[in-house]
């Protein structure tokens, strides 16, 4: 991951696979699956590495892992960074139709990069992300339309930045303005980026990113 490879020279830096996802092995059947279960596998990872206090960086699902929790254990989380996400995600029911088709990858990176990124970073990324199997992507995007996390903004006490892409139809940036209802928060809204947009503009992402990073040493 570029941004691993960034911050890590300044920070230590976890990139831990959700039970299920990548390398890890799954926690509950999949009808269990929930940002709860999801907040809870990233607190016990914390937990085991006896790590007290963390800046969690979430992307679309993963940032609403990161809202729960921020707003459940205010005393662990030194800061948090929303990506391309909301507290209330609406998924479309075409999500399900296409998760275990052929074209499945290429349907999903036509919502998820704006039209103005290159065709050929759209298809470098397009199917590498996708490092769940069929059935736990089915259960992630259940689990991000049961979760409501409007009543947890005003939980939060850690500085927060939310950065949204301009061209997000997964998030759109309405959503990321509404995650800046949490106090003292920085609203960031990047052109021509879509939901994967630390992909798509990099380096308009980490300016956003480090120095917000660096006000927290």
């Amino acid at each position: 991951m570029d941004a691993v490879r960034r911050i890590a020279p300044r920070r230590r830096v976890l990139a831990p696979d959700l039970p299920g996802h990548g390398q890890s092995d799954r926690w509950h059947p999949a009808d269990d699956v929930s940002i709860a279960m999801y907040r809870d596998a990233v607190g016990t990872v914390c937990a085991r590495l006896k790590i007290p206090r963390v800046i969690l960086v979430g992307h679309s699902m993963g940032a609403q892992v990161a809202l729960s929790a921020a707003a459940t254990w205010p005393e662990r989380v030194a800061g948090l960074v929303l990506v391309a996400s909301g507290a209330r995600l609406p998924v479309s029911p075409d999500v399900y139709r296409h998760i275990a088709s052929a074209d499945w990858a290429e349907w999903l990176a036509q919502l998820s990069f704006s039209p103005a990124t290159p065709r050929e970073i759209v298809e470098r990324w397009a199917g590498i992300s996708q490092t769940a199997e069929p059935e736990i992507t089915r259960a992630d995007f259940r689990a991000v339309e049961r979760f409501d996390g409007r009543d947890l903004l005003g939980r939060v006490r850690a500085p927060a930045l939310i950065v949204g892409g301009e061209d997000d139809l997964l998030a759109p940036p309405q959503l990321a303005k509404e995650l800046g209802r949490i106090a003292g928060s920085t609203v960031v809204l990047l052109p021509q980026a879509g939901h994967a947009l630390a992909l798509e503009r990099p380096d308009a992402f980490h300016d956003a990113l480090d120095p917000f990073l660096a006000a927290l040493s």
